[in-house]
């Protein structure tokens, strides 16, 4: 069941966008990408899917539920006001192909390649300008065997979650237009809010860190079904990925 729609932040106070809010310089939109759904055969399988997404040029438009002319094939994991954008760091492919991964940037079905931000520097419930529009991380991306199936590697899936290289989703909270080259800029930081990193190490590698869950559980912005999951693992009762990861 789709977690209840976040509710928008109260208004920013004034002088609240005067420039980055932890001082760092403001990163910067690579690229823009859409995709429409297609019967795609990988490796094997037959999708129906948007997951490949084409640069687009120019000024695109954003609402509440996403870019203009992009679409989900699957709307009971992906899309949604709570997953509106997927922004990966541009960063991460030069550490996959250091790694001999050799995947071309927008591999990772991402709607914004961005540089400066990549999931170590970002904090669930952060609010950025990018462009016009102002955005506010709601979740890291859980990786699935559509990523395996594309790229002809198994194990693509928990190397993501092994690595954290997973991206981040976006919440719209202002809509307007972006391009690349935008700059984007953090304007806001909830207190005890935990970069995007360290909710993949808790939720994907060190699962049973009960410091690492505590800490989560009382971070502002996690998934409600994710705060259940790590609830149970208090108790001893662990999630099964096997569906999402496929086989390892």
């Amino acid at each position: 069941m789709r977690d209840a729609p976040h509710q928008p932040e109260p208004p920013f106070e004034s002088g609240s966008e005067s420039g980055p809010a932890d001082g760092r310089a403001p990163g910067a939109v690579v690229a823009v990408r859409v995709g429409r759904v297609q019967r795609q055969q990988w490796n094997g399988r037959e999708l129906s899917t948007a997951a490949a997404k084409g640069v687009v040029d120019g000024p695109v438009p954003v609402s509440a539920t996403g870019l203009a002319g992009d679409e989900q094939g699957d709307t009971r994991h992906h899309g949604g006001s709570e997953k509106a954008l997927l922004a990966y760091a541009q960063e991460n492919y030069g550490a996959w192909r250091a790694e001999g991964i050799h995947i071309p940037e927008g591999g990772f079905f991402e709607n914004l390649t961005v540089t400066g931000w990549p999931e170590a520097a970002v904090h669930a419930g952060d609010v950025f300008r990018v462009g016009e529009v102002l955005v506010q991380v709601s979740q890291p991306r859980r990786p699935c065997t559509t990523l395996s199936a594309r790229w002809a590697m198994r194990e693509l899936p928990r190397f993501v979650q092994q690595t954290g290289r997973s991206g981040y989703y976006l919440r719209v909270l202002e809509p307007g237009r972006v391009r690349a080259g935008d700059p984007m800029a953090l304007v806001r930081r909830m207190d005890g809010s935990v970069s995007v990193a360290e909710i993949n190490r808790v939720m994907n590698v060190d699962r049973g860190d009960r410091e690492g869950i505590a800490r989560l559980l009382a971070s502002p912005e996690l998934p409600q079904a994710w705060r259940r999951g790590l609830e149970r693992r208090l108790t001893g009762v662990f999630e099964d990925d096997t569906a999402r990861l496929g086989p390892s």
